[in-house]
């Protein structure tokens, strides 16, 4: 119907064109008049046949011309600047529910804080807000600032992988995000890219063979200059693979071999230092169809998956993340790790390691204090007990038993 109404309107203005409808007789046109019409018919074949599409393009011409509003990185730079004016050093420790700041609950009004990175000696943080719509904000504050955080980019995670737009227009797709006290750390299959605030070259990181960086950092990349990197699984389908690394879980628990399933790399020069923690740890039992028979429940199933804590809500204290510490220090940078029966630090720089505390009935947990003139103490939980080195850096200058090479790694 419409295509007969539009070929109907056509022949009438051909018609009115030239004069083939008129009932009169024809009256010569002037140029001027016959110019009208032509001029006329344009705009009525416009509207008939091209005014929805024009109507489109305009709209989309006009969202295409829509700017995304950025700053520069000395504009960011300024406001970290304006933030660091205030505040200063903090104890940072991870709380089920986000983070605590100097013993007390950080809390931000857009969402809830996923993952954070610390500097415990300036007290520079950036940390993940999960919004409500699924994505991340990304802020950068100050322990006890008067300035409060600034934005320096936001977070969309589809699956697996993320893609990180800066605040200053930069773009970074990867398979992790990992906040440092100065921006943070994308990763990818064999690579990683650390961004600066402020900076406007992005840092580009190879990751070792085998590894990949480590979902949980308990040490700052930015101070230290150490990465943390997990050794990739053996495939599931692999039953041989599965069943050396039960093995080698069994030996590591009993002392009688060395893992590298966790390593710690210099984003500087390559530097790796090996960690005698085992990747079985960082999981916990989440078990399904229950019956109860009174005392306990027998369950039919049972599957395991990576968690901070266990469903009673406590630490899962055998996670890389709770055994696994690092900072720099004014004699260099430290690892802290603890295996099943041994709390030991690892001299960095003299390639050293050093048994801190020793119990046959294991490590319950340990703490790092960071003091403000650069003295490092450590706090360890034996059973009921604690035990206390005051300062780290003179107990390995005096200590002459317990010392080990630090172990390599194979880099096939």
């Amino acid at each position: 119907m419409n295509i007969k109404i539009k070929a109907s309107s056509l022949a009438l203005l051909i018609g009115l064109n030239t004069g083939c409808m008129s009932t009169t007789p024809q009256q010569q046109m002037s140029a001027e008049e016959r110019a009208q019409i032509v001029e006329m018919q344009k705009a009525m074949i416009g509207k008939m046949f091209g005014g929805a599409t024009s109507s489109a393009q305009q709209k989309q011409t006009v969202k295409e011309m829509t700017p995304i509003v950025t700053i520069s990185e000395k504009e960011l730079l300024a406001q970290k600047l304006e933030v660091d004016t205030t505040g200063g050093p903090a104890l940072f420790a991870r709380h089920k529910d986000g983070i605590l700041i100097n013993n007390e609950m950080f809390n931000d009004f857009e969402g809830s804080v996923a993952s954070f990175g610390g500097n415990r000696i300036t007290g520079q943080f950036t940390y993940a807000v999960k919004n409500f719509d699924g994505t991340f904000t990304l802020k950068y504050n100050k322990a006890n600032s008067e300035n409060g955080p600034i934005k320096i980019a936001t977070v969309e995670k589809k699956g697996k992988s993320f893609n990180v737009t800066t605040v200053t227009g930069k773009s970074l797709p990867g398979s992790s995000l990992t906040p440092t006290s100065d921006g943070f750390i994308v990763g990818r299959a064999g690579s990683a890219f650390k961004y600066t605030i402020g900076k406007n070259q992005v840092k580009s990181i190879t990751i070792l063979d085998n590894y990949h960086i480590a979902d949980h950092q308990n040490g700052d990349v930015a101070s230290t200059n150490y990465i943390l990197l997990e050794k990739n699984p053996t495939s599931k389908k692999d039953s041989f693979g599965s069943m050396f690394d039960s093995i080698s879980s069994i030996g590591n628990s009993l002392g009688l071999n060395k893992a590298d399933h966790y390593i710690l790399v210099n984003i500087n020069n390559g530097t790796i230092v090996p960690l005698d923690v085992s990747l079985s740890g960082k999981t916990v039992a989440v078990h399904s169809n229950c019956t109860s028979k009174g005392l306990y429940n027998d369950c039919k199933n049972v599957s395991y998956k990576d968690a901070l804590y266990n469903k009673q809500g406590l630490k899962n204290s055998s996670h890389y993340f709770w055994a696994i510490d690092w900072i720099d220090t004014k004699s260099g940078p430290l690892a802290f790790y603890k295996t099943s029966t041994t709390l030991k630090v690892v001299d960095i720089k003299n390639s050293k390691v050093h048994t801190l505390f020793s119990r046959t009935l294991g490590i319950n947990d340990f703490l790092l204090i960071e003091h403000v003139d650069g003295k490092v103490s450590i706090e360890a939980q034996l059973g009921f007990s604690k035990d206390k080195i005051e300062d780290v850096e003179q107990y390995i200058l005096k200590n002459t038993v317990d010392i080990e090479e630090m172990q390599t790694v194979s880099t096939e």
